[in-house]
Formats: C-alpha cells, structure tokens, sequence
C-alpha cells in the first residue's frame, strides 16, 4: 500500500469519524432540546411564580403599569399566529411588523420580604405595520394591570447583518439591555447595570379573548417556535459519514479489481 493511498485513508477516516460524532453530539442536543420544551411545556401548565421566585423560562405573574414613553419596536417578518386551536390556525396579518417591547414597572420582593420597583421588558406582541410601514393605533393601558408571560433571555445579536442601531431606534433583536440604555431606564447607565437588570424580558401570554393586536404569544405557538432540528441534523452528518464508507468501500472493491496501485 503507497504512502499517498495510506494518507488518504486516514483523511477519509478522520472525517467520517468526525461527521459520526457530529451526528451523535446532534442527537445528544435532541434529547435536551426535548427535555427543555417538555419544562416549559410543564411550566405552562403551572400556577405563575412571582416574579421573585421565578427562573428563565418559568411563567411568571407581574401587576404594575406600562411605561409606553419608552417602547422600542423590533423588526421582524413573523407574525404571531392568532389564539385558536391548533389544526386550520389563521395567521394574524402578513409580512412584516414589529415586537412591542415596552418596559413595565412592577414590584420585585425578595425571599426576605423587602420589596423594591423594577424596570422589566414585555413583549406585548406582534403588531402587523401598514403598507406604508406605519404604526396602527393600539391599546395603551395607563391603569395598573396584572400580567402572565414567560421569563426569558434578552437576545444577542449575531455576527451578520442586520444589526441594531440603537441611535436610531432601530432593532432587530429583542436585546433589553441595549434597549434600556437607549431610552435611559434606572440602572441602565453602565452596560454592566444594564446587562444585570435588563439580560431578561417576559414574552405575554395572550389571553383567550384577546383579538387585537398586539395580544401577546398563545403557550401553543411559543412552544413551536423554539427551534428543534437536532434530528435532522443528527442524521445529516451520520448520512454524510455513511456516504464515506460506501464510497470507500466501492473505491477499494473497484481498486482491487483492476489490480491497480493508481493512488
């Protein structure tokens, strides 16, 4: 066996060994994937934690006022389904709109019992925008209300385009913290104040009468909009690392039968 031939084994060996273990480390995320919904999933059917008690992504129960002044607008091209059933669900509007992100000021009492107001983001929703890409009039409640939603991580933009522009009130992720500094809510001087008091938000739960936009999220469409594609990725690379050894296997076979030393 040459040298070149050898080399070039353990280069197809290396790599099918690396897709397998793609594959495996794929199928390992699925199950956590799954493990992650299945808690939410029981979160939802839970009774909401005070927002003191709870954890990212339990669902949580605030009763403050909205601070509108301060509302940032997120860009987006999904629109939230309407609440409904599952099976012949309409979609609420088309194209693009925005994420209503207004702070909310509310009471956090610790496990001592002292209590203190916070600055927290909700996200009320999805609002489909005009043709002209105006704003619609929406609801603006100024009277204290109670809320439900999920507590969840703030969104870190990623490292391609688009990216926020803070300066021009322009986002395209949900990233409180950039957002609170913006517009200048308590603790948000200093990124590391921000990063602290403002690296969470809670997406509403839409109510079951709620028709106008923005209404908040239903607990079915939150779910399904995690993404989980950790099976077809698991069996991508270990398709990939099974195209290597057949591939090997005929390139031997045809080797041997020519009685070539070619390679």
């Amino acid at each position: 066996m040459s040298l070149r031939l050898k080399g070039f084994l353990a280069f197809i060996a290396a790599i099918t060994l690396f897709q397998a273990g793609l594959g495996f480390w794929q199928w390992q995320r699925l199950g956590e994937k799954q493990a992650f919904i299945s808690g939410i999933a029981a979160a939802a059917q839970a009774p909401p934690k005070a927002l003191g008690e709870a954890r990212l992504w339990d669902r949580v129960t605030v009763t403050g006022r909205f601070a509108h002044e301060r509302t940032s607008y997120v860009r987006t091209s999904r629109p939230e389904p309407k609440p409904g059933p599952k099976t012949g669900r309409a979609l609420q509007g088309s194209g693009f709109g925005v994420f209503v992100m207004t702070p909310f000021i509310t009471r956090l009492c610790a496990a001592d019992g002292k209590c203190a107001l916070v600055n927290i983001y909700v996200n009320r929703g999805f609002l489909p925008t005009r043709a002209d890409g105006r704003l619609p009039p929406f609801d603006r409640p100024t009277e204290p209300v109670t809320l439900t939603g999920f507590l969840r991580p703030d969104e870190t933009p990623g490292l391609f385009p688009p990216h926020n522009d803070p300066q021009r009130q322009v986002w395209f992720f949900r990233s409180t913290g950039e957002m609170a500094r913006q517009t200048g809510l308590p603790g948000a001087e200093t990124a590391e104040g921000a990063s602290a008091a403002y690296a969470r938000f809670i997406d509403l739960q839409a109510a079951p009468d709620a028709v106008d936009p923005p209404h908040g999220v239903e607990v079915e469409a939150f779910l399904a909009a995690i993404p989980n594609n950790h099976f077809q990725y698991a069996l991508t690379w270990w398709g990939l690392a099974l195209t290597n050894v057949v591939g090997l296997t005929f390139f031997l076979a045809s080797r041997r039968r020519r009685g070539t030393s070619a390679l």
